[in-house]
C-alpha cells in the first residue's frame, strides 16, 4: 500500500541540517507504523478467534532503511501460521493437516472432507501420534513410526485401540476415527469425517493498515522527527 503525503512541501521548508535528517525520520516513522500494524493485527486475531494455544503469526516485516524508505509487510507461506489462518484471510476452504492428508492419500477420506473432533472431545498432540501409528498412516520414504505387532499385543489390554469408518464403509457408525476403550463395549468417536468448511473472510490487512496509519501515522512521524532533530550533528 502506498501512502501519498505532502512530504516534498515539508522538506522544502527545512534548513540544511534538518533536510539531512529526513531519511532517518522517514525510516523510523515507516518502521514504527509497520510494527504498530503488526501489533494491531495480532490483537484482531486474538479477539476474533478462539485460539487457546500459541497465536499463529505468518506476517513478516522487512524494515525500511535510510536508502530505502519503505517497509515490506508480507506473509511467509512456509510458516505454520499461514496454513492455520489462510482461510480467515481468503474465505472458503482450509488447508488439510497431516492426518487428513494421510487419510486422503490412503483412500479413507475424499478431498472435500476434513477431520473435526467430536463434541466434548479434546485431543492432545500425543494422541494424534498414537492414532497415526496404530492406523499405519506414517509410512514415508525412509521413515516409519507405525506400531509393530509385538507392541500392539503389549498395549492391547490397557491402551485405546483406534479404527476408521470411511464414507465408503457399510457401517451403522458415522464416518470417523473411533476408539475402543478397555471395559467399554461401544466404540467412541474421536474424530468425525465431515464436509469441508466454508469460512467467511475475517481479516483485511489493508483495512487494518489504513486504520493504523490514519489514527497514529502523524503521531509516529512527530516522534520520529523529534528524535531525528535531537540526534542531528
Amino acid at each position: 500500500m502506498r501512502i501519498e503525503t505532502n512530504i516534498n512541501l515539508f522538506i522544502n521548508s527545512l534548513n540544511d541540517i534538518e533536510k539531512r535528517q529526513v531519511p532517518y525520520a522517514l525510516m523510523l516513522t515507516t518502521n514504527n507504523i509497520a510494527f504498530d500494524f503488526l501489533n494491531a493485527h495480532k490483537k484482531e486475531i486474538k479477539s476474533g478467534l478462539n485460539w487457546k494455544k500459541k497465536l499463529p503469526n505468518a506476517i513478516r516485516i522487512k524494515r525500511a532503511t535510510k536508502s530505502r524508505p519503505y517497509a515490506e509487510i508480507y506473509i511467509d507461506e512456509w510458516n505454520w501460521g499461514y496454513y492455520a489462518l489462510k482461510q480467515h484471510y481468503t474465505g472458503g476452504d482450509r488447508s488439510r493437516k497431516g492426518m487428513e492428508k494421510a487419510l486422503i492419500a490412503l483412500g479413507y477420506m475424499y478431498k472435500h472432507e476434513i477431520l473435526t473432533p467430536s463434541p466434548g472431545v479434546r485431543i492432545k498432540a500425543s494422541m494424534y501420534v498414537q492414532m497415526m501409528s496404530q492406523l499405519k498412516l506414517n509410512y514415508k520414504a525412509g521413515y516409519s513410526a507405525n506400531e509393530t505387532l509385538a507392541s500392539r499385543k503389549r498395549k492391547s489390554k490397557t491402551s485405546l485401540r483406534f479404527f476408521i469408518i470411511s464414507g465408503k464403509s457399510k457401517s451403522p457408525l458415522a464416518p470417523g476415527v473411533y476408539a475402543r476403550m478397555p471395559g467399554t463395549d461401544k466404540p467412541v468417536c474421536i474424530l468425525r469425517i465431515s464436509e469441508k468448511p466454508n469460512y467467511k473472510k475475517s481479516f483485511d490487512m489493508k483495512k487494518t493498515f489504513k486504520m493504523v496509519y490514519e489514527l497514529r501515522g502523524k503521531e509516529h512521524f512527530d516522534k520520529a522527527w523529534t528524535r531525528a532533530i535531537s540526534t542531528a550533528k
